[in-house]
């Protein structure tokens, strides 16, 4: 697992920076799941369904030190594994189901070619009868749908790469309210 590190001095003493921090972090609407007081916080924030480095949901964790009159800060950030599963999750089972449209598409447009019965021939024809109009519908229909369905993980791509990239946002956001 890697961390984004980020470090800052605040002119607090330790117990005052643990302290406002802790309370602009319960301002945020996240969750403290660990501390120990004036040398850690934990906090998990953002949800499952969020697309941006402040939306997505992360494990941020504050580390305080105690330095003359001042306090140095270092927090590491890292997407929810739970966030990162369902990305995944979600990308395989696109990549499943457009394969299988491209497939079924590439199926009916042979069978439209040779009239030989197919894998997925049953779908548009009958003993006596095949629906010509609807073998070339479903062919438009499976194949957009597989296009559509690529785009899709080219986008959660993207938004995974985006979050990753910019996931100490939030933290660099809390840390400023010390000053």
């Amino acid at each position: 697992m890697v961390f984004v590190l980020l470090e800052r001095k605040v002119n607090l003493e330790i117990r005052e920076a643990y302290e406002n921090l802790k309370a602009a972090l319960l301002q945020e609407g996240g969750k403290i799941v660990a501390k120990e007081p004036t040398t850690s916080i934990s906090f998990n924030q953002g949800s499952l369904w969020g697309v941006s480095p402040r939306t997505a949901k992360k494990v941020v964790r504050y580390r305080f030190y105690s330095e003359v009159s001042r306090t140095r800060i270092v927090v590491s950030s890292s997407l929810s594994q739970d966030w990162k599963n369902l990305t995944i999750i979600g990308c395989v089972i696109s990549v499943v189901i457009a394969a299988l449209c491209w497939w079924i598409s590439i199926d009916l447009e042979r069978f439209i070619g040779n009239w030989q019965p197919s894998s997925w021939s049953w779908i548009v024809a009958t003993v006596d009868y095949t629906n010509l109009e609807l073998a070339q519908a479903y062919v438009g229909l499976t194949r957009g749908l597989a296009v559509f369905l690529v785009v899709v993980i080219f986008v959660e791509v993207g938004i995974y790469v985006y979050a990753k990239s910019r996931i100490d946002s939030f933290a660099e956001d809390t840390l400023r309210l010390l000053d």
